[in-house]
């Protein structure tokens, strides 16, 4: 892609895999020394009709916690209608006046989606490698959470009768073992890429995963490096991915 990246930091990964965690840690630490932070979640542009266009897609797993995981109908009506939300909404925020000195931190955008894709209804064809290649904006920094199995349910159960965020989570919820063989075809569609930092968030503590990130978003963007503890240098150029 030509286009400049976008400035800001992108956090992605499958549920309980520490992303709100990590996204309010950098945000707060980008606050300190950021004249403008702004943190989204799942949808770049803010559009109102891109959000519903999300709650919809999410709307689909009403009703269908007990369905089999790989269940073809229900992944196909959401990769549909979600992926293209993701279309409208990358083409908004293509369009959108970038607002001066604005760091953008952004949890959740559109790598889950092509994965759901891929894993769940790869004849479709939805998000094409090509759309990702030429559409997408990269961000300055964009990283990968994974976590083993053991901390997923224990993230989970510390949750247990806590209302789920939304259709989608109650579902995965029901499955935690199955999102575990998800997130492994997962991390193979970004660990060899340079574009990517892939953290472990069952390895490391959230000020290492913090200073990790915050350390490449500085090199990435030709900023003085923060203050942070000396075992945080070693942390960014690290991949511990199974």
């Amino acid at each position: 892609m030509d286009t400049p990246p976008v400035p800001g930091i992108l956090i992605e990964g499958h549920e309980y895999s520490g992303k709100s965690t990590l996204a309010r840690q950098v945000s707060d630490g980008l606050r300190r020394r950021a004249p403008t932070v702004r943190a989204a979640h799942a949808t770049l542009s803010g559009d109102p009709l891109v959000r519903s266009l999300l709650d919809e897609a999410l709307s689909v797993f009403d009703g269908a916690e007990h369905h089999d995981f790989r269940h073809p109908p229900t992944w196909r009506r959401f990769n549909s209608r979600r992926s293209a939300q993701l279309i409208l909404d990358t083409d908004l925020f293509g369009r959108r006046r970038p607002v001066p000195g604005e760091i953008l931190v952004q949890d959740r955008y559109w790598l889950a989606q092509y994965a759901f894709n891929q894993y769940f209804t790869p004849a479709e064809g939805y998000l094409s490698p090509a759309w990702i290649a030429s559409c997408v904006p990269r961000f300055a920094v964009q990283v990968y959470l994974t976590c083993d199995a053991a901390t997923r349910r224990r993230r989970a159960a510390a949750r247990d009768g806590a209302k789920a965020k939304h259709p989608l989570n109650a579902f995965l919820r029901r499955h935690l073992d199955d999102v575990a063989r998800l997130e492994t075809f997962t991390t193979t569609l970004v660990h060899d890429s340079p574009h990517w930092l892939v953290l472990a968030s069952d390895r490391l503590s959230p000020q290492e995963m913090t200073d990790a990130v915050l350390e490449r978003f500085d090199a990435a963007t030709g900023r003085p490096p923060a203050q942070t503890p000396a075992a945080a240098g070693t942390l960014a150029d690290r991949w511990p991915v199974r």
